[in-house]
């Protein structure tokens, strides 16, 4: 499914419902929304199916980010990890997301500590996973030296160089080959790296969540 926010359409997916019976009422429960990592050629399906068993507590957002996925890619020059921090509050206000537990995966981490600084008060709560509040490019080559060696330390620092390269400037760094990649609009089945089907469907959203009916 697509919304529409902040000049660009982003692409999500839902797993359970944000309200269950309780007796002779319904309950709320919490929603909480995945952000990847990345950047480039990265989107949400690595989160699948692992995250599914969180449906038994709370509703799980499952978001792309813009120029990310099947939400829709724009020019280079317009990326920033700012814009993708907005994107988050303007996403959960467009579905009616109140309160969400929003959580950040490696560059998603960095987006989400980002999202919970600009917009003070708005998540109920934030969990950065894998990820850092300081990017130190010396650390993380020490850390691949002492796991596999010298050689393994070399190709971090190359790797890491450009990606980090990229963010000082604002710009998402892609593998060569993949910065024109795209994905078909509307509802589409995908494919995690194991191979697992990451295809759902789902309904439209309610007012403090986002129902959902899985296929």
């Amino acid at each position: 499914m697509h919304v529409s926010v902040n000049g660009t359409r982003l692409w999500y997916d839902v797993d359970g419902p944000q309200l269950v019976p309780a007796g002779s009422t319904m309950r709320e429960r919490p929603t909480v929304v995945l952000v990847h990592g990345g950047p480039g050629s990265y989107d949400h399906s690595y989160f699948k199916p692992d995250f599914t068993r969180l449906t038994d507590v709370a509703q799980v957002v499952y978001l792309d980010l813009r120029d990310h996925g099947r939400s829709d890619w724009g020019h280079p020059d317009d990326w920033t990890f700012e814009q993708c921090a907005d994107d988050i509050r303007a996403f959960c206000d467009a579905l009616g997301i109140a309160r969400p537990i929003v959580l950040g995966h490696s560059m998603g981490g960095w987006i989400v500590l980002l999202y919970g600084a600009r917009h003070l008060d708005h998540a109920g709560a934030l969990i950065a996973q894998g990820t850092m509040a300081r990017f130190d490019l010396n650390r993380l080559v020490e850390g691949f030296r002492r796991a596999g060696g010298d050689e393994v330390a070399t190709i971090a620092r190359r790797r890491r160089s450009s990606a980090s390269a990229s963010s000082r400037l604002g710009l998402p760094w892609r593998p060569r080959g993949r910065s024109s990649r795209r994905y078909p609009t509307g509802s589409v089945s995908s494919r995690s790296s194991q191979g697992r089907d990451t295809s759902r469907g789902s309904t439209i959203p309610r007012r403090t969540g986002v129902s959902s009916r899985t296929s």
